[in-house]
């Protein structure tokens, strides 16, 4: 066979199909392309993906290649557009094999995830609607992308391939995804392992830690919280920790007051991801308690630079432009950018709502003896503080926030509350469940402060099903739904609040609470939950202990 021949591919449609434009990885290499379809032969001798401009541009013309669909849980039209947003997106594969026979031939890291990229993604137009579905969905309650910079980067990322924000996408497209409850591959969730892989490859071969891998890192820690995955979503966390100090905020320097005037967008970026670190942190110690994680950022609680890193409120005041758009106090809550665009007018309540439950935890960590449990002054001071950052919450959809804030308040009173159980624990006399008459306001305000937390997350889980209701009856019936509300907006710390409360209600409802309608109550939160599985994972775990404490309550069970 003549090497003529033998650089032919071996397929007769390859001869006769030919492709309008060279592949991109001829025109990269300044190489001559005979155009075959569906690969050239160059590109079949280096066993690489071909690709062309109509198949990363969106358009499609007769002939042109493309990839496999995306292989994974059916969802239908009014599930897809609840969970997932209303456009219709084109299918995701995964990864292929060859990709990985070809990775020793490829020119950089920066290549090689574009082609990946490319290949899942289908064309840019799946990249684009991936990223326009995570600005409607994740990044309304976990804003850690400044909107308008990252398009520019991604519009950047079609002429010059980066490799952090190719797998940047990945990570925007993964957390924005329904979970799959019966995968195909007994290796799980292909799509989190893709993503996974071409992160730990992407940190492996850049030579320096960037913003962009901070966030790719904090949304894959994310999904692992929230889809029941404690162990990694621990590493993912402790990840980001380390990213951070690499990128010196551990420093007092990097947040002195010269260098927030100098550089306040900057700076306020890196605030708002540290505290999303905290953040997450905290869900991952609080949704997983079984498995006694703790904390990573406590580690930075008490020393010179967590002290020093400020909220990010506190860059406003140099930032001129953030006056037109940023939150205040008040009875008309927060009020934000609506598009979310630029940083500048960007209100993040999560941080201060990350910062109440990590001292809360810090405070009841048993793992921590050099603090002991909060003074009733204390716990009421803490208590007072979170109840007035709800409130000014509660107008909006901050749904991260509320929730995070909702968990703090029960977790600080819970002790108090099982004064008026348990009074013997606290060395009383003998006290009735409820509360004896001699009791003070302050003894009671655990009761009263978790009661009124209980009917909150009650009514917005109530809510929650009343709008789905609704949403699913207006698209059964032809409407076109674009007003209908969805999960999207629903954080997964939400799934735990709901747990928690339930709990609360099946061991305490008809004592110290005095519910009469405590198993209601339960039942409510038990559909929140039910529905919550179709975009959480983990909401299936808080689901079984909330069937498993009913079922022992009710069947005369007391522990």
């Amino acid at each position: 066979m003549s090497a003529a021949s033998a650089s032919q591919p071996p397929s007769p449609e390859s001869v006769t199909l030919k492709s309008p434009r060279v592949c991109l990885n001829c025109r990269r290499k300044k190489k001559a392309c005979d155009k075959g379809l569906p690969s050239c032969s160059r590109c079949i001798e280096s066993r690489q993906v071909c690709l062309h401009e109509e198949d990363v541009g969106g358009s499609s013309t007769p002939g042109s290649h493309r990839f496999s669909p995306m292989m994974g849980q059916y969802v239908s039209p009014i599930e897809q557009h609840l969970v997932g947003g209303g456009q219709h997106q084109p299918g995701w594969s995964t990864l292929s094999p060859s990709l990985f026979a070809s990775m020793d031939s490829v020119e950089d890291i920066h290549s090689f995830i574009f082609r990946c990229l490319s290949e899942i993604a289908e064309s840019r137009q799946g990249v684009e609607l991936a990223v326009s579905s995570y600005f409607a969905d994740v990044n309304t309650w976990f804003t850690i992308i400044e909107r308008a910079t990252f398009e520019r980067q991604l519009e950047d990322m079609w002429v010059n391939p980066s490799a952090e924000t190719g797998v940047l996408v990945l990570c925007m497209r993964l957390i924005t995804r329904s979970p799959i409850t019966n995968p195909i591959s007994g290796m799980g969730d292909r799509h989190y392992l893709s993503a996974k892989t071409m992160l730990n490859l992407v940190q492996s071969k850049v030579p320096a830690f960037s913003i962009q891998l901070l966030q790719a890192e904090l949304l894959v820690a994310l999904y692992e919280c929230s889809h029941g995955m404690p162990q990694q979503a621990y590493m993912s966390v402790g990840n980001c920790c380390q990213i951070s100090r690499a990128l010196g905020w551990h420093n007092k320097a990097f947040w002195s007051l010269e260098q927030q005037s100098l550089g306040p967008r900057q700076l306020k970026l890196c605030s708002i991801l540290w505290w999303a670190i905290v953040y997450v942190d905290c869900l991952v110690h609080v949704g997983y308690q079984d498995q006694k994680y703790p904390l990573h950022t406590t580690n930075f609680t008490h020393s010179p630079c967590d002290s020093s890193i400020p909220f990010p409120e506190a860059l406003d005041r140099y930032l001129p432009g953030s006056l037109a758009f940023n939150f205040h106090h008040g009875h008309h809550g927060f009020l934000l950018d609506p598009e979310l665009a630029q940083i500048d007018g960007l209100a993040w309540p999560e941080a201060n709502s990350a910062g109440y439950l990590r001292t809360v935890l810090h405070h009841l960590s048993p793992s921590n003896p050099n603090s002991p449990p909060p003074t009733i002054a204390e716990r009421n001071s803490i208590t007072e503080l979170i109840m007035g950052h709800t409130i000014n919450l509660l107008a909006g959809k901050r749904t991260a926030a509320v929730g995070a804030n909702f968990i703090a308040l029960m977790k600080i009173n819970h002790a108090g509350l099982l004064v008026h159980v348990h009074p013997h624990r606290s060395g009383a006399s003998a006290v009735a469940p409820a509360a004896s008459a001699s009791a003070t306001a302050s003894d009671l305000r655990p009761i009263e402060t978790i009661r009124s937390v209980i009917d909150s997350v009650y009514s917005e889980s109530h809510q929650q099903q009343q709008a789905l209701a609704a949403a699913t009856a207006s698209m059964s019936s032809g409407g076109s739904g674009s007003a209908t509300p969805s999960l999207r907006s629903w954080a997964p710390c939400g799934a735990f609040a709901a747990y928690y409360a339930a709990l609360l209600l099946i061991s305490h409802g008809d004592g110290v609470l005095h519910d009469q309608e405590w198993l209601i109550k339960v039942e409510g939160l038990k559909k929140t939950l039910e529905i919550g599985c179709r975009r959480w994972k983990v909401a299936e775990k808080y689901l079984e202990g909330v069937n498993i404490a009913l079922s022992n309550r009710l069947g005369g069970y007391t522990g």
